[in-house]
């Protein structure tokens, strides 16, 4: 199998990658079904009945004391609610909302409705999804625009330069399943994340370049395999630092797709996350560089839910490390 060879274009393309910097274990920000949440899922024990402190308490001891063990959103009754997990990063924006039962950001079932637009596409999702700090489900469609790439005629291999031709860009339709688990350990855990996606409207003798997956894929039917080691850290282990592989097969091309990396992520507040990874392409049958073969991400995530017992702005709340 060939090595991935990542050339100078990368610098003047930084926008097509967000400003990728070095977790959401979600590379390439997309829209899409049970992203793995690494605020929750990295957590060890299931959710406890605390309460939160008055948030009129000035004393950053008393403020942590009784603080819940499992997070802010690890506690409350179970209700009906709509939530929010959107990111704003590198040049890319990504609304996300949720309805459903239970505990928002933390054991519930229900609807996701999530969008991305950046430089390059841009993107919708709508599904179903079940989830829990160690176990995601999640299935459904997302419709995708590329804003310069066209399909692509068959060959063994690509570089970036055959992505853009003459004929309309592409628009298609894809069903995507998700399965995420995560398996706790003493400070750290091991997150696992199996997709499968089936394209619904590429013409049948023409590739396509998958926006989502950051790759070419030959046949309708791919599916994508992600590993992560996960370190928590600071305190109540709002630093998770980590290395994320991930394996792209079944695409028909005869070779798979491999890219590995850094991730990492730093809860701020309750309600703010900042977050990044950087998969770097090891392993491809094409020569894409870092703007097109890399899978990065960096931005800010903002958590809310209606219900919740104490809600704030994204530039609220008192700094958790």
């Amino acid at each position: 199998m060939r090595s991935c060879r990542c050339g100078p274009r990368f610098a003047r393309r930084a926008g097509s990658v967000g400003a990728a910097l070095c977790l959401a274990v979600c590379g390439q920000p997309t829209a899409s079904a049970a992203e793995p949440d690494p605020a929750s899922a990295t957590n060890t024990k299931l959710p406890t009945h605390s309460v939160l402190p008055s948030g009129g308490a000035s004393d950053a001891r008393s403020w942590r004391k009784g603080r819940p063990e499992n997070g802010y959103f690890s506690v409350g009754e179970p209700r009906w609610f709509i939530s929010t997990k959107s990111d704003i990063g590198g040049l890319y924006l990504k609304p996300y909302f949720s309805f459903g039962y239970g505990l928002p950001h933390w054991i519930w079932t229900g609807i996701d409705v999530n969008s991305i637009t950046m430089l390059e596409f841009t993107q919708v999702y709508f599904g179903i999804r079940g989830s829990t700090p160690v176990f995601d489900l999640a299935m459904g469609v997302r419709d995708t625009y590329s804003f310069w790439k066209t399909y692509l005629e068959p060959r063994a291999s690509y570089v970036q330069e055959d992505l853009r031709g003459t004929t309309p860009n592409t628009r298609y339709w894809a069903w995507e399943g998700e399965a995420v688990g995560a398996i706790p350990l003493p400070h750290s855990a091991i997150l696992l994340d199996y997709i499968a996606v089936v394209t619904l409207d590429v013409p049948r003798d023409k590739y396509l370049y998958e926006e989502s997956y950051r790759a070419i894929v030959a046949k309708p039917f791919f599916q994508a395999m992600r590993v992560a080691a996960v370190a928590r850290l600071m305190r109540e282990d709002a630093l998770k630092i980590g290395v994320l592989t991930e394996l792209l097969t079944a695409t028909g091309r005869g070779e798979a797709v491999f890219r590995m990396g850094p991730a990492a992520s730093i809860q701020l507040t309750d309600h703010l996350e900042l977050l990044g990874v950087l998969s770097l392409c090891v392993v491809s049958p094409d020569h894409l560089g870092l703007a097109l073969g890399a899978y990065g991400v960096s931005g800010l995530r903002y958590r809310w839910a209606t219900g919740e017992s104490a809600p704030k702005f994204p530039w609220q709340g008192r700094l958790i490390p």
